[in-house]
């Protein structure tokens, strides 16, 4: 009676999870693919987090391979957080062929970058170990790869800034980047609608992430509705 009794509970138990189960599946096959889709259209932020559906196996089946390509292609757009995943996989070598000297760039390049999670200090330190690995000339030709790359991804940057520059000008927005003579910068957007102001006010720690911000508040303020009647202006300070 007790085994009958044990077998018909496993039962139940069984046919109440197999559909959430299944849903959350679904959910999460749908959410990967939405965020594929975005990645394959150059958004650096949803590269970055399809590398870490892939590295975590969510809506897809695990590959340490993919996860790193994916980071490696958000780096190579000013992604902070995802350059300094490309030179913790080089360093421990997951996904890739294990390279104190990749690492070493990858992560001069994240410090150099300042990342607001990492930040300079965790990814400068662990350069600076790794560094002791390597012999004078691999140093220096890292040095050099590095400069070489901190350009590449520099260009590849502003011609994203462009990008959504045009964006928003479609939407009737003015886009200005300034640099102030005590050094701080911002980047700003104003929709000049009369007679009413409205503005909004964050900050950002680098220039990539200040316009993927732009973007965002930009479209929660939509024109065709009654919030159009008023000035908008965001700005958007850079933190040092």
């Amino acid at each position: 009676m007790i085994q009958t009794y044990t077998i018909l509970s496993s039962i139940i138990l069984l046919i109440c999870v197999l559909p959430f189960t299944s849903y959350s599946k679904k959910k999460a096959d749908l959410h990967f693919n939405e965020v594929k889709l975005t990645a394959i259209d150059g958004d650096a932020d949803a590269q970055y987090e399809l590398s870490g559906l892939y590295a975590e196996g969510e809506g897809v089946e695990q590959n340490l391979v993919e996860a790193v390509k994916w980071y490696r292609k958000a780096a190579e757009q000013g992604h902070d957080s995802a350059q300094y995943k490309v030179g913790l996989s080089y360093q421990n070598g997951v996904g890739v062929s294990k390279s104190d000297k990749e690492a070493y760039i990858w992560l001069s390049i994240s410090a150099e970058n300042g990342a607001p999670l990492n930040g300079r200090g965790k990814a400068g330190e662990l350069a600076d170990e790794i560094r002791k690995n390597l012999s004078t000339i691999e140093v220096e030709e890292a040095k050099e790869i590095t400069k070489i790359r901190q350009q590449q991804i520099s260009q590849r940057v502003e011609e994203n800034y462009t990008r959504i520059i045009n964006e928003l000008n479609e939407d009737g927005w003015e886009i200005n980047m300034k640099i102030e003579d005590d050094g701080s910068c911002f980047a700003r957007a104003f929709r000049p609608v009369k007679p009413v102001s409205n503005t909004a006010q964050v900050s950002a720690p680098n220039w990539r992430i200040a316009f993927k911000s732009l973007r965002r508040h930009c479209k929660e303020w939509p024109v065709n509705n009654s919030e159009s009647t008023k000035d908008h202006q965001i700005t958007i300070p850079i933190a040092d």
